[in-house]
């Protein structure tokens, strides 16, 4: 017979996992330590298996913890998007539907999507959409909690967001190309459409956000030489700022430049063909008519300002 679980003491279990302790989840919740403890215990005898140790500095979770924690946050999250939902109905209220990009995305595809979508005649009658700008390793959690309800994130290879195309409905929507930018003081007048990135190994250079600083330096090591990085910066307008003014190179993807282009940059193709592969999220059983409009519309945005997938037609 299979193990039943209470969702209040899953629940309980998900605060002392998300605290790190009895007595702070105990005070969130504004319980009793010993109550709370009687929680996660009887949830523990139920399922046969130790969730939790406690330490000197807290509690530890077990193999059998962690991956308890995994549906614990789906379930808390399928949890919120009802209540969401619900009031909204029962109040007469706006639907909502919360969606989060990462920056370069957030202009060039969600706000022309957004405007599109609710001016466009029957394209979202009764729903109002919420923005919110976040970096795609910050997605999991927020759609495990409920928090958003699409998400608008990149990859650059298959090791990142790892398992999130597993755990949520995933769309790909195209391919944002890197390209490499240069001062147009440098006069280079020629009709090149493509630069290798080596041809620049003497250069400084501006690098992006984590990932992309990552995935730059893949590139650099494969083209075999390493990059004089001498400034970091993940704001698009303070790169081209830079390089207009000779001060170093750079590699970006092509849609940050679709929003704003410094008039004083040249703009070049890699011929390494590098990029990033762009994708929406949602959770798995989403079957909500406005956020399958929003997802619609976010394609369609996207298909104006990105490239197939390499390999496709």
């Amino acid at each position: 017979m299979s193990a039943e679980i209470d969702p209040r003491a899953l629940m309980s279990f998900r605060a002392v996992a998300e605290h790190g302790s009895f007595a702070a989840a105990a005070r969130e919740l504004g319980w009793t330590q010993p109550a709370l403890s009687g929680q996660v215990r009887r949830l523990e005898e139920g399922l046969g298996a130790a969730l939790v140790v406690r330490t000197v500095k807290g509690v530890r979770l077990t193999d059998a913890g962690r991956r308890l924690l995994h549906y614990a946050e789906l379930i808390d999250g399928h949890l919120a998007r009802a209540a969401r939902d619900v009031a909204g109905i029962v109040a007469g209220e706006a639907r909502t539907v919360r969606v989060v990009a990462f920056p370069s995305a957030c202009t060039s595809i969600v706000a022309p999507a957004m405007s599109e979508l609710l001016a466009r005649p029957g394209g979202a009658p009764g729903t109002t959409i919420d923005l919110e700008q976040q970096e795609p390793t910050s997605v999991p959690e927020l759609l495990r909690r409920g928090a958003t309800d699409v998400a608008l994130v990149f990859r650059h290879d298959a090791q990142e967001l790892r398992g999130a195309e597993e755990e949520f409905a995933s769309t790909e929507i195209g391919w944002d190309p890197l390209q490499l930018i240069v001062s147009a003081r440098r006069g280079d007048a020629r009709a090149q459409r493509t630069r290798r990135m080596a041809h620049h190994a003497g250069d400084r250079w501006v690098a992006g956000c984590p990932s992309c600083r990552q995935h730059f330096l893949r590139i650099a090591e494969r083209e075999g030489f390493a990059p004089d990085i001498r400034h970091s910066t993940d704001d698009y307008m303070v790169v081209q700022e830079l390089v207009a003014r000779d001060m170093c190179v750079s590699v970006v993807p092509r849609l940050s430049l679709v929003s704003y282009r410094h008039p004083g940059i040249r703009a070049y193709g890699l011929e390494e063909g590098d990029g990033r592969r762009l994708m929406i999220l949602t959770a798995r059983d989403e079957s909500r008519a406005e956020v399958r409009a929003v997802v619609a519309a976010l394609q369609r945005s996207a298909a104006r300002v990105l490239d197939p997938e390499p390999g496709e037609g």
